[in-house]
């Protein structure tokens, strides 16, 4: 269900400081001077609406007015109900604002009715309304015209698809086609697995034999690797528990050590308090000098004798400390290496006793390898393989007839949708051919618009042919017509699809800036009669030129720029009504 645009609103953006652009029903026409800001107002429209056009190779902060932190731009569509039902039934509402927000600090956001949606949920609405802003025969902005001419065949197809409606059965051959494609992939992969399974059971009788010994060889390989992992626990455990006696003798030897030298230290003081007792007599002359001059001199020689065994034993002590820190870190190393080799053979099963040296089981294991290697690789799920290829060879006969069976349809149904789309599309091309070679008879020239490589979807295209002067219609090459006559070729096509085009709003910027006074009047009077016959239709045509005439009814829009600042105004019988 269509919906017209009733208003565009421009905040801040390019020229605009507050514009509001009121569009009618019918014919729109924006007039002005070069530069007063005309353009900006389908710009603004196709931003708001999310055209994929107006954001390639620019900014949008670009659009935003110089000096201005951000700029918004409105659409506001007409949600009145028509036969009962909203043309966006979503909203209650009998207008829906379509915004878009500018920041200069590259945020860019749509609000629909003020709540912030995607750019896909944008989409989704216009398309329930028919609108596609992205569709260059439908929105045409400056040099849009000019850049038309230069399009391949086939784009040009496929924008004439999309401004009628007709993508839908282009995007049903190419669905069909894919499926035939897959169908026809999965036909030839079935066939080849099928030729494979065959050959395979016919190999995998002598594969099982193979398989069989050298399933019973790695069973052996693991236990022998196994033996040799727990071997090795055996081995450096052995060697732990030297270390661990070792270091318990050096501990013994240190504590005898450090008891002989604690009681030659008790010794040594009890000496020392001896001497001083007797000096001390010596001096008071108590005791008989001589008796106690034969006990000192006993009692120094016994203190020499302490002290130098004290110190013998404390060199040795030293001795048996560092042999203990040595032995220790031995003791460190052989642990953690019974803890490794532990924790990988715990990996290759249970523990296992052997009696066995490790040289006699390696040597066992590089002769069960060296036979594994000769016996080559063989999958491990041989067994299973050779009993279910006979099965899965009849399986795959089944789905081969079937796959074939399904392509035939998908091809027959290829084929009708193909037919369809050709129909469907020709329908269009011819009564636009009828139409654009009427309107190039006004202009003095003739042509048409024909169908090519119809019979592959991907490669058809829409030739257009054009004649001035009295010259052959020839296909339409932009090197060969002059601006204008490229620039009225291109109008009288846009121009003779308005009849099938699914968009009520139809828009296009300055066609006529390369055109003659007459070619410009001839496409202006076409435009104006379309818009006159076609009440659910919605033309906005933006042109510098001055207006010869115009049809009753049409809103005229007249901008210029004041003071660096764009304005919009009503044309209202004699005078204006500026709309700021």
């Amino acid at each position: 269900m269509p919906t017209l645009v009733k208003e565009v609103i421009l905040e801040n953006f390019m020229s605009y400081r507050y514009a509001r652009v009121p569009l009618e029903p019918g014919l729109n026409v924006v007039t002005g001077p070069n530069g007063s800001g005309k353009s900006s107002i389908l710009l603004g429209l196709s931003v708001a609406l999310g055209q994929t056009y107006t954001e390639r190779g620019r900014r949008l902060s670009d659009l935003i007015r110089r000096g201005e932190e951000a700029a918004r731009v409105t659409v506001v569509l007409d949600n009145r109900p028509v036969d009962g039902r909203r043309p966006l039934p979503w909203f209650r509402s009998d207008e829906v604002f379509f915004t878009r927000y500018l920041r200069l600090d590259g945020q860019y956001w749509h609000e629909v009715n003020g709540r912030v949606v995607s750019k896909a949920e944008v989409r989704r609405y216009l398309s329930r309304v028919g609108m596609d802003p992205d569709n260059a025969l439908i929105v045409m902005h400056q040099n849009m015209v000019e850049e038309f001419a230069f399009l391949s065949p086939q784009d040009r197809l496929r924008l004439l698809e999309d401004a009628t409606g007709l993508s839908g059965y282009r995007a049903r051959v190419a669905s069909a086609k894919r499926l035939l494609e897959e169908g026809v992939k999965g036909s030839e992969e079935v066939k080849t697995a099928l030729a494979k399974a065959e050959e395979a059971l016919r190999y995998w009788s002598e594969v099982y034999e193979r398989f069989k010994r050298k399933k019973g060889l790695e069973e052996k390989l693991a236990f022998l690797r196994r033996e040799l992992a727990w071997a090795r626990v055996r081995d450096a455990s052995a060697e732990l528990e030297e270390v661990k006696t070792e270091r318990e003798k050096v501990e013994s030897d240190l504590r005898e050590v450090e008891t002989t030298l604690s009681q030659l230290n008790e010794r040594e003081e009890t000496l020392r308090s001896r001497l001083d007792s007797l000096e001390k007599d010596i001096v008071t002359g108590a005791v008989d000098v001589v008796q106690l001059l034969g006990e000192l001199r006993k009692t120094w020689e016994e203190l020499v004798n302490t002290v130098a065994e004290a110190r013998v034993k404390a060199f040795e002590r030293r001795l048996l400390l560092a042999e203990l820190e040595e032995v220790k870190e031995r003791y460190r190393r052989s642990f953690e290496k019974v803890k490794a080799l532990r924790e990988k053979a715990v990996a290759e099963g249970g523990e296992l006793r052997t009696s066995r040296i490790i040289e006699e089981i390696e040597d066992e294991i590089r002769r069960v390898e060296f036979e594994l290697a000769g016996i080559g690789e063989i999958p491990p799920e041989a067994e299973a393989t050779y009993v279910k290829l006979e099965e899965n060879f009849r399986e795959l006969e089944r789905k081969s007839a079937e796959l074939e069976e399904n392509r035939r349809r998908l091809a027959e149904e290829l084929e009708k949708r193909v037919t369809l789309w050709r129909e469907k599309v020709s329908a269009v091309v011819a009564e636009v051919d009828r139409e654009f070679s009427t309107m190039l008879s006004k202009l003095g020239a003739e042509g048409g618009v024909r169908l090519i490589e119809e019979g592959d979807v991907e490669k058809a295209g829409l030739e257009i042919y054009v004649g001035f002067g009295g010259a052959d219609a020839s296909p339409l090459n932009p090197y060969a017509l002059s601006g204008g006559e490229r620039t009225a070729s291109v109008m009288c096509f846009f121009l003779a699809l308005q009849k099938n085009v699914k968009s009520p709003l139809r828009a296009v910027d300055e066609f006529d800036v390369h055109m003659d006074p007459r070619n410009r009047d001839a496409i202006l009077s076409i435009v104006f009669e379309l818009a006159s016959s076609d009440s659910g239709a919605q033309y906005v045509v933006i042109t510098p030129g001055p207006l010869t005439r115009l049809p009753e009814g049409a809103n005229v829009l007249v901008v210029q720029k004041v003071r660096g600042r764009s304005l919009v105004s009503l044309a209202r019988g004699d005078g204006v009504e500026w709309r700021r």
